[in-house]
């Protein structure tokens, strides 16, 4: 567990290397987990998911995703809240690729790091960046809750493909007859279930 207790205890040159260690290690979970919801969308685990996750960047896992949900979650009220938790999770990347890009030290005005980021979109800048460790640990939760709310997606999806198998009607004329349709969808078992994670 990362406190700051335990962080103030280390002398600053290690408190500010394992700060940032710390922010990019979690970033780098933040990014398996949207690795697992982009695989539990499109129904692929295991190689196919690791493959498909080793190949993309982090935005374009964020772009897919957000197209994945809005096209695959049948809630749209869920998908909406986890097309805003894409959002925040490539805010994270942002900083992310400013964190893990720019040259920092420890910071003679707080307990944290000093950055020195250079801003040269339209005109050369170089903006103030200096995170305490109460900046660092607030960024790591916000990491962290967003992670822990985009896997919950895994679990959506698995209820939700439960629900549309339950809900296929077997053809009357297949090998097993009119009694299977009459059975087919397991007596509407399948929308209920849509209908109870509903909000």
């Amino acid at each position: 567990m990362l406190t700051k207790t335990a962080l103030l205890e280390l002398d600053a040159e290690t408190r500010t290397f394992a700060l940032v260690g710390a922010f990019i290690g979690y970033f780098a979970l933040l990014e398996q987990g949207i690795e697992s919801a982009l695989g539990e969308v499109v129904g692929v685990d295991g190689v196919r998911r690791a493959i498909i996750g080793r190949n993309m960047g982090f935005d374009d896992k964020i772009k897919t995703l957000r197209t994945l949900v809005d096209l695959f979650i049948t809630d749209k009220v869920e998908a909406k809240r986890f097309d805003d938790l894409a959002k925040r999770a490539r805010k994270c990347g942002e900083l992310r690729n400013i964190v893990a890009h720019t040259p920092f030290r420890q910071s003679s005005t707080s307990d944290g790091a000093e950055f020195f980021p250079i801003s040269a979109s339209s005109k050369l800048e170089f903006p103030d960046m200096d995170w305490s460790i109460d900046d660092f640990l607030m960024q790591i939760d916000s990491i962290n809750q967003i992670d822990n709310d985009l896997r919950s997606l895994e679990k959506r999806m698995s209820l939700q493909r439960i629900a549309e198998a339950l809900m296929q009607v077997p053809d009357a004329n297949d090998a097993r007859g009119e009694r299977a349709a009459a059975v087919g969808g397991l007596f509407g078992l399948g929308s209920a279930l849509l209908k109870d994670n509903d909000p």
